[in-house]
């Protein structure tokens, strides 16, 4: 099995030579003031060496996988970085450069540099964000906890964590496949992270990340984690029934197999910090066979996903229309979270809430009478009847 260190490592791509190399030869077009003059969000003087890693893309590939990027403290690290003699030293090479010019000496010693800060970023992650056992619990190891520093009164009497179990509960996230910028998913199942893995790099050209518009998920439904889950299994299940190719095909299948047979987590972290969590998963055979490979339910919680997300669109329009977008935001809010209690039954139980569903009806009712809309029902209601 990888190391925390090798997964991090694989997470936090190398900058290329050919990369370097283009930076270079775009900065001497420009004076080095004109390069020092530029500052930070803050307003601090930037140094060459700041712009040199920002054209690279080094910041922006330290935080590729979105949620080991929410989940340390990226100014802390940054400060690493900069402390650190490998910094010094490529500030003072990039100075040197832009006074002469660059040779091909230059080029591979500068990689050697960066190479060098991008195994202090690592080395950062694994000793100061993970593993200090005294500190407890913190985001790296599981969305939504808490370290010992910020809620002492939520541990036990002598609950400890020793470092072997904070780097493997890191570990979790960083191999975590993630859809969109708030929710990973992961498996101790080894061979389903793998299938995941391959479709995210087939599909969409990531090695971790999946982008959920491509899945036609809506931004209502990416910032909640079940609604997530449900409409990537049906995306899953309709792609292995229109594609033709045999390789997607048995991808697919395998991984449909193994999400039934597995403990899922769900790491999700959205935007608002406080609402961030780690959602464990039983097997989810019962909810697959019953509502996902079963062509009829399918179809029935897809009619009630499609027309919910229709309804919301009209609403937003008739809302703009008559200057009324926050309230109807509010009121969006409320009726998704119903939904997101409504697809929880599913996904934990495969059974149905009938209170989120009465909650979901009521809503609609409320806002179509509101705003003059059509409240077409008979999606929910064909969910429950025949």
């Amino acid at each position: 099995m990888s190391s925390l260190k090798d997964k991090l490592e694989e997470v936090i791509e190398e900058i290329r030579i050919d990369e370097i190399q283009k930076v270079l030869e775009k900065a001497l077009e420009e004076k080095e003031e004109e390069q020092i003059k530029k500052r930070t969000a803050k307003g601090k003087l930037r140094t060459i060496a700041d712009n040199f890693l920002e054209e690279t893309g080094f910041n922006r590939k330290l935080r590729a996988h979105p949620l080991i990027g929410k989940a340390i403290n990226m100014g802390n690290l940054t400060q690493s970085i900069r402390r650190s003699e490998y910094y010094k030293k490529l500030n003072e090479k990039l100075s040197d450069i832009s006074k002469r010019g660059a040779r091909l000496e230059d080029l591979k010693e500068i990689k050697s540099l960066v190479d060098c800060l991008r195994n202090k970023a690592v080395e950062y992650v694994v000793e100061v964000e993970v593993s200090r056992a005294e500190q407890g619990l913190r985001h790296i190891h599981a969305p939504g906890s808490v370290a010992k520093s910020e809620g002492r009164n939520l541990y036990l009497p002598g609950e400890e964590y020793s470092r072997r179990l904070l780097n493997k509960l890191a570990s979790r996230i960083c191999s975590s496949i993630a859809l969109g910028d708030s929710l990973g998913i992961f498996s101790e199942n080894d061979k389903l992270m793998l299938d995941l893995k391959q479709l995210a790099l087939q599909g969409f050209g990531s090695r971790f990340r999946i982008e959920p518009r491509e899945l036609k998920i809506s931004r209502d439904e990416e910032n909640r984690p079940y609604a997530a889950l449900l409409a990537f299994l049906l995306w899953l299940v309709e792609e292995l029934l229109s594609t033709d190719k045999a390789e997607i095909k048995a991808l697919i299948e395998s991984i449909l197999n193994n999400l039934r047979v597995s403990t899922i987590s769900l790491f999700f972290m959205p935007p608002e910090e406080e609402k961030w969590s780690t959602i464990s998963l039983p097997r989810l055979d019962i909810f697959i066979d019953r509502w996902i490979l079963s062509e009829e339910s399918r179809a029935k919680i897809k009619a009630l996903r499609d027309t919910l997300n229709n309804f919301i669109a009209a609403a937003r329009r008739a809302a703009k229309r008559e200057g009324k977008v926050r309230e109807v935001e509010n009121t969006i809010d409320l009726l998704m979270n119903n939904y997101e209690a409504f697809c929880r039954s599913l996904i934990e139980h495969g059974i149905l809430d009938f209170y989120a569903m009465r909650r979901l009806m009521d809503v609609i009712i409320d806002v179509a009478t509101k705003y003059d809309l059509r409240a077409y029902l008979r999606p929910l209601g064909s969910v429950v009847g025949p």
